[in-house]
C-alpha cells in the first residue's frame, strides 16, 4: 500500500502570496530550501492546483534554472 503524505507551504494565515498575488515577501533562505528538498525529495508524485503548478512550471526547464545555486535546482 502506498503512504499518503500532505504537505502544504503556507503563511501562518493559510496564504501563500499577498494581495498582488506575489510571494517574493516570504523568500526562503538556503536552510529552508535544504530542509524542504529533503523532505520533499522521497516523493514520487505531487499533484498540484492549476495555478500552483503554473507558478511552478519554470522548474521543468533545465535552461531557467541552469545559473541557480544547487540548493534552487
Amino acid at each position: 500500500m502506498a503512504k499518503l503524505t500532505y504537505s502544504a507551504l503556507m503563511w501562518l494565515d493559510g496564504y501563500i502570496e499577498d494581495a498582488g498575488g506575489n510571494f517574493d515577501w516570504a523568500e526562503p533562505d538556503e536552510e529552508v530550501l535544504t530542509f524542504i528538498n529533503d523532505l520533499e525529495r522521497p516523493v514520487g508524485t505531487h499533484l498540484y492546483g492549476r495555478r500552483m503548478y503554473e507558478t511552478l512550471v519554470v522548474w521543468e526547464d533545465p535552461q531557467t534554472v541552469a545559473g541557480e545555486p544547487p540548493v534552487l535546482r
